[in-house]
């Protein structure tokens, strides 16, 4: 794990201190921007050292406070030094955005242990050490986490057996540890994006052989195009933020209305 706390200024605790896994792409630098434009100090976390330092240094041309880590959610060692030097940084932790992730594609009877275990490993087992790192603070803090599921966790879809199961487990751990959790002032909440335009959407193609009524599943009722990364951030900020103060272990679905 390696941050650049050398080139980024500790922040100020009158504003929020954010972390943001996945933040060198997509929804996770979508959302690092987003909180950054809220006047959040931003750790920007991501296994591509390169990504997640070019997400802290716009943040930081734009006047905000930004730190780019470098971790990889499935290392529980370089999770929890992460989130330590995070809270270093920020004097604290106030927001935790679960954003990384991956995804892959193939019929159920050819899916290997080893690309089993990788995507529950990644999804599901990162996000919950990653939340479990975080608590201690979060607790202080009385802070909120946001969760990234997928409509493949709370709707049938083919070919995606292991991303499935672990995004529906993210939704079942989000709303546990809000149970667990609201008593001591710590919100959790989920988001379930449809399709992205982000690379996910690429890597989630169903295998060419796939009949073309599975192939449709999923797919916008609204004008057919793609959320863009931002739609799914304004969300998460939102979740994060004191307007949502009320709200804990929900999940909210933003697809188009494609499994409605």
């Amino acid at each position: 794990m390696n941050g650049d706390s050398a080139a980024a200024a500790t922040p100020s605790r009158s504003g929020r201190t954010a972390l943001v896994t996945g933040a060198g792409s997509g929804i996770g630098r979508a959302t690092a921007h987003r909180l950054a434009a809220g006047g959040a100090a931003v750790a920007c976390l991501d296994i591509d050292a390169a990504a997640a330092a070019a997400t802290a240094a716009a943040i930081r041309d734009r006047g905000g406070a930004a730190l780019a880590l470098t971790a990889d959610i499935a290392d529980t060692d370089a999770v929890t030094e992460a989130v330590a030097e995070v809270v270093a940084w920020g004097s604290g932790l106030d927001v935790l955005a679960c954003v990384a992730g991956t995804v892959a594609t193939d019929h159920t009877e050819h899916v290997t242990p080893e690309q089993w275990d990788r995507i529950i490993r990644i999804n599901l087992t990162g996000t919950f050490r990653t939340i479990q790192a975080a608590l201690p603070a979060l607790r202080r803090s009385r802070g909120a986490v946001v969760t990234v599921g997928s409509i493949a966790g709370v709707a049938g879809r083919p070919y995606l057996a292991a991303y499935s199961a672990a995004k529906g487990g993210i939704v079942a751990l989000t709303r546990a540890l809000a149970v667990e959790y609201a008593h001591s002032g710590v919100r959790l909440t989920c988001v379930c994006p449809g399709s992205v335009g982000t690379s996910m959407p690429s890597a989630a193609t169903p295998p060419e052989d796939a009949p073309p009524e599975l192939a449709e599943r999923g797919r916008s009722l609204l004008p057919r195009r793609r959320a863009e990364p931002e739609e799914i951030a304004a969300m998460i900020a939102h979740l994060t933020g004191p307007e949502a103060a009320f709200t804990t272990g929900s999940v909210h679905v933003i697809d188009g209305g494609a499994i409605a």
